[in-house]
């Protein structure tokens, strides 16, 4: 099922993309598309339970992007929503008695951000992004990173992204029309 979410995610975003450029008077070149890996901790999201662990989980995540053209100083502001996965988090209970509990957790959903980038130079950069997360850990979210351009379309990035109860790090690979 998640497959599949992906799929018409990732094909939604694209042909709305494609639509709202030909029809707004947006330009296509300041659109971007990227997708990474994340290793998500979610331990306070268990910490309230006596002897509870959790493992750390391998996430996913796809997005768009669009330069706006707006700055300030230095600094580029671009608009992204995207669709996180944390991957399955196993989860140990020790329950007196009982013995420990296993279990698996995750979360995923939609999220949307205003992403402030600072070039260095003409290759590397630093950024900020602060949002909204819609999903199964809705609220708010921001993070760190810097990216790094490996040609005029292709860039990486490396961020840590916190959410209420996510902590991720995570490495995307951009590709920018």
């Amino acid at each position: 099922m998640k497959k599949l979410i992906f799929v018409l995610l990732t094909t939604g975003l694209f042909a709305a993309q494609t639509a709202y450029a030909a029809n707004s008077g947006l330009k296509e070149e300041n659109f971007y598309f990227g997708a990474g890996v994340g290793m998500n901790d979610a331990d306070d999201a268990f910490t309230d339970v006596p002897g509870g662990s959790v493992d750390d989980a391998t996430g996913f995540q796809i997005f768009v992007g669009y330069d706006t053209g707006v700055k300030a100083g230095p600094t580029n502001l671009a608009v992204e929503i995207g669709y996180m996965d944390s991957g399955d988090f196993d989860v140990e209970v020790t329950v007196p008695i009982l013995g420990t509990i296993k279990s698996s957790d995750s979360a995923s959903g939609l999220w949307a951000t205003a992403v402030f980038d600072a070039p260095i130079n003409k290759d590397f950069s630093v950024l900020g992004r602060i949002g909204m997360d819609f999903g199964d850990d809705d609220g708010l979210m921001f993070g760190v990173g810097a990216g790094f351009k490996l040609n005029r379309q292709w860039g990486l990035r490396g961020e840590y992204v916190i959410r209420d109860n996510i902590n991720s790090l995570q490495v995307n690979l951009l590709y920018h029309l």
